[in-house]
């Protein structure tokens, strides 16, 4: 009789220290779940925004829940309700910039505050894509000052992919609450993984978004595509109307099933620059182009309306710059923006440097890999160099040819050698193209450079 006794009592005990967040809840409508790295200079911001989401908290049908890192101290999961900010699990001191943080939060979501639709926000600092120089790589979110760590755009790939897997379906809104991250490199990430993209061109201010005003439009029957779309407008709103402050803005919604055919759409602008001679003419307009904090972050709408300028009468392409113009329009479902000096924002950049130098971490991206822009930007830096050579020689200065024998010598198996060397020989063959006096030390460098092309 004392065993089963005892084991009825062991019973009782079990349930009774069975933490709440653990017990098997009801599936609601949305689930809300905000990735807060504040372990930065972010985190009375992170902060702030959670007093935002209590003002109108949880209910029947939505779930707000935050995993956030504090600067200089240890991370916890918090369920937001009415008025109170209920913390449901201390996790200790937690590397944010990890993916894999990410991947666990995503588990833990799934298992104690399951939905219909999922809403999941990456708040942080955000570069987007950045290539600051060869050497210097900044690009990612989620930037963690205690691990000195991010996460960087392929690995946010992965860390969606795995979101995916746990949570049996896509992504109905993917935010970012961070600077830079409504690119195109990033979006092609995001594309197979999530319904909806709600981001910024331009730097966010410290605000970011207001949590209050957005939470407070979600019913039980909102659309992903409404809710992504009130997220955006309530952004732009509340920095025109001034309840966060006034700055200049930007946010946007992309239909991320569209972004295929947009990238398909710059590869055919891609073939159409490198089948003509566009180096120089490219690098110029594209300086007019909507820029952001970074001068290579160009809005691809206003970069492709200013390669226009740049065509010459080119019907290829102007046909391929109209074709990607109206893939934009068809991605992004909307676009708002603050400040006049943002007036050509159209809702969604893409990496442009006017020096057309590429890192190799850019050319590992999956865009890149798909796309041919990173190989336009390559072809754009040759044509430059033949395009000022031929220019120097036009003028009577032989230098660059000089060194360009000279770097041939070194490496003969480049096979952009001999490009420069076709150049030359129509160069040579265009009549009064090479100035008298220069005419016969012209020829005898462009033989030398013939014989060293020959061995």
């Amino acid at each position: 009789m004392r065993k089963p006794l005892t084991l009825f009592i062991s019973a009782l005990l079990s349930l009774s220290l069975t933490p709440s967040y653990a017990e098997t809840k009801p599936i609601k409508d949305w689930t809300i779940a905000v990735f807060l790295n504040a372990d930065n200079n972010l985190d009375r911001y992170g902060m702030q925004d959670q007093k935002e989401m209590a003002k109108v908290g949880s209910n029947d049908y939505m779930n707000i829940v935050t995993l956030i890192d504090r600067e200089k101290g240890p991370a916890q999961i918090n369920y937001i309700e009415k008025d109170n900010i209920k913390k449901i699990k201390d996790l200790g001191e937690l590397d944010m910039g990890d993916y894999k943080e990410f991947i666990k939060f995503v588990k833990f979501i799934k298992a104690n505050y399951p939905a219909k639709h999922y809403s999941f926000t990456f708040w942080n600092h955000g570069s987007g894509w950045r290539n600051k120089s060869e050497k210097n790589i900044f690009k990612g979110i989620s930037y963690d000052d205690s691990s000195n760590s991010y996460i960087t755009t392929n690995q946010l790939n992965i860390a969606l992919k795995e979101a995916n897997k746990i949570l049996g379906k896509k992504i109905d809104v993917l935010n970012f609450d961070a600077c830079l991250m409504q690119m195109i490199e990033v979006a092609y990430a995001c594309k197979d993984y999530a319904d909806y993209m709600v981001g910024s061109e331009e730097i966010e201010p410290g605000f970011g978004s207001p949590y209050d005003a957005i939470l407070a439009e979600v019913s039980h029957n909102i659309t992903p595509r409404d809710l992504a779309v009130n997220w955006a407008k309530a952004y732009i709103t509340s920095y025109s109307n001034g309840t966060q402050g006034k700055s200049s803005t930007t946010q946007s919604v992309l239909n991320l099933s569209k972004i295929d055919n947009l990238t398909d759409s710059i590869s055919g602008v891609a073939k159409a620059v490198m089948s003509g001679k566009y180096g120089l003419a490219l690098r110029q307009v594209s300086i007019r182009a909507q820029k952001y904090h970074y001068n290579d972050h160009k809005d691809l709408y206003d970069l492709l309306e200013k390669f226009k300028r740049a065509s010459r009468e080119d019907k290829s392409l102007l046909e391929a710059l109209n074709k990607a113009q109206k893939a934009i329009k068809d991605t992004v479902i909307y676009n708002g923006y603050t400040g006049n000096s943002l007036e050509n924002s159209n809702g969604i950049a893409i990496f442009f440097p006017a020096n057309y130098i590429l890192s190799d971490i850019y050319k590992d991206l999956d865009f890149s890999k798909k796309s041919m822009w990173d190989d336009m930007i390559l072809d754009l830096a040759k044509k430059v160099q033949i395009e000022q050579l031929i220019s120097t020689i036009k003028n009577g200065n032989l230098s660059a040819l000089k060194f360009v024998v000279n770097r041939a010598k070194q490496n003969p198996s480049d096979p952009f050698n001999r490009t420069i060397l076709t150049e030359l020989n129509y160069l040579n063959s265009t009549e009064n193209a090479v100035p008298a006096e220069i005419k016969e030390e012209f020829n005898s460098l462009l033989t030398e450079l013939m014989a060293v092309l020959k061995k």
